[in-house]
């Protein structure tokens, strides 16, 4: 999975990091769609449906989240 963000959110994800909340950017990335399920309740899905969204869009993209992510920090 990739996704284009701007400088702003990449700066949050990194601050949200070196607070100690998140261990990981990745970890970010999932609590953000967790909290989107949450938010948008059914139209969104449960927990389950959302790891299976991710893990499609894993394998359609060829790259893990945390790849993503990484490439995101890279380009930072």
């Amino acid at each position: 999975m990739s996704a284009d963000v701007t400088e702003e959110i990449k700066r949050i994800a990194e601050e949200l990091v070196k607070s100690g909340m998140y261990k990981s950017q990745s970890e970010v990335v999932r609590d953000a769609i967790r909290q989107l399920a949450l938010k948008y309740g059914d139209k969104a899905g449960t927990k389950e449906e959302v790891r299976k969204i991710t893990s499609r869009a894993t394998k359609k993209s060829g790259k893990t989240l945390s790849e993503t992510v990484r490439e995101i920090r890279d380009e930072a």
